[in-house]
């Protein structure tokens, strides 16, 4: 009888990143079902709570480099169950909210600093080490927990927030939070190498290590001033555009539907979780079928992106002219598939570029330009278009037409070329 072969511990990484994101999502969306309650109790204006949410997106920028950074320095596990604590801190000390500059200090800074430190960015870089000819695939994997958390915990959410009211809720969120945060900081580890195995569990075989510019890349520790200087990066960061949209139309989706649109609010967080479950699809499809053309025809994941980009501005060109339920829910499905495609793909892209030494850093700075950024512009960018112009037609046109432009970035963009000199660089050289 042959011997078992034992369970590759990179899936019990991705089950780790998959708990961390799963709470953590749902801790950064309750933003869209909390925020009504909170305006409502204390007069506050659309504009006035979306500073919240664009102070916690770039919140969660800046804290996700810092964690990027500290993954190796302090250790993925340690640093995890860290912002797990903090995380859950902050969430449930907003049930003691009763002015905006405490909204601010507690859902825009304390909240997302923790959960930052136990989400995406070091999460998300850890599992990329872990796998190569499935590396899409394994991304895309954890990254539905981003989305699942939304689906499943942000209805219960709604409800608790109906029954025991809004400052009660904060305290259960906060409590879930650090639950689902501690459980998957303690299956987290470095990478493959550290541990004495080869990504995927496989040695490589010895025409993948020619013919594939992911693994040529693998251990190349690109510097990161060095990175800066290639046109790669600055195309790769302007591809992304799409946060703005998703960021946005997140934040208002409950107020376009239910007081613009006048959808039943029940129905309209509904929405928000289809949406989710359609970017969950979206990183599943796209993250298998990325990795099988790859190694099938050894060429990047280019095409996928441009599904991304193309997906979500034709979603925001459509939405315009939404006006029914039926309308809602369907832009809400092309924008949340073409979102899931590039939570899945970007983040493997990147260690394809680049190398997966240095992926941590790397996948910070980038996630600070363009979630922290280019997300953190969205709420504000489609609060002041409503306020100004009593509809966000103009938020999404606007959205629409930077999306086409990321499409024309990724057209443009070429794999950069490493010099012979920096091979051995040692990784970690900032």
């Amino acid at each position: 009888m042959p011997p078992v072969r034992p369970i590759f511990y990179g899936w019990v990484v991705i089950i780790g990143a998959w708990l961390a994101m799963l709470v953590g999502s749902a801790s950064l969306s309750s933003f869209s079902i909390f925020a009504p309650e909170l305006e409502a109790q204390f007069q506050w204006t659309r504009v006035m709570s979306s500073w919240g949410y664009t102070i916690n997106t770039i919140t969660i920028a800046v804290f996700s480099l810092i964690g990027g950074i500290l993954s190796d320095r302090i250790g993925i596990r340690r640093l995890v169950l860290t912002g797990a604590v903090i995380g859950a801190v902050g969430m449930a000390l907003l049930s003691l909210t009763s002015q905006l500059w405490q909204f601010y200090l507690l859902f825009g800074v304390i909240a997302p600093a923790g959960i930052a430190l136990c989400f995406i960015v070091p999460t998300v870089a850890t599992v990329r080490r872990w796998f190569m000819r499935r590396a899409a695939l394994a991304v895309g994997i954890a990254m539905t927990g981003s989305g699942l958390g939304v689906v499943v915990l942000i209805p219960l959410y709604q409800r608790l927030l109906e029954s025991i009211g809004w400052s009660y809720a904060y305290l259960v969120l906060g409590s879930v939070l650090l639950a689902g945060g501690l459980a998957g900081g303690m299956l987290m580890k470095k990478d493959p190498e550290s541990a004495g195995m080869h990504p995927d569990g496989i040695a490589p075989a010895a025409d993948e290590m020619v013919s594939r510019a992911d693994y040529a890349s693998r251990n190349q520790a690109w510097p990161v001033r060095k990175v800066l200087k290639t046109s790669a990066w600055w195309l790769l960061v302007l591809a992304q555009f799409f946060h703005i949209a998703i960021v946005g139309l997140v934040g208002h989706l409950v107020f376009w539907g239910s007081e613009d649109l006048g959808i039943d609010r029940g129905i309209v967080v509904g929405t928000l979780s289809l949406f989710a479950l359609a970017a969950v699809i979206g990183r599943l499809a796209a993250g298998f079928l990325s990795d099988w053309y790859m190694s099938r025809f050894r060429f990047s994941r280019k095409p996928a992106l441009y599904v991304c980009t193309i997906s979500v501005a034709l979603g925001c060109l459509l939405s315009i002219w939404v006006s029914t339920q039926t309308g809602l829910l369907l832009v809400c499905l092309l924008i949340g598939f073409g979102y899931g495609i590039g939570l899945a793909v970007f983040p493997a892209y990147l260690g394809d570029l680049y190398g997966v030494v240095n992926v941590p850093t790397l996948f910070g700075i980038m996630f600070l330009c363009t979630a922290g950024l280019f997300g953190g512009i969205g709420p504000v960018l489609f609060g002041s278009f409503h306020d100004s112009f009593g509809s966000y037609d103009m938020a999404f046109l606007t959205t629409a037409i930077l999306c086409f432009i990321s499409a024309i970035c990724l057209f443009l963009l070429k794999p950069p070329r490493k010099h012979v000199a920096d091979a051995h660089i040692k990784p970690g050289t900032p």
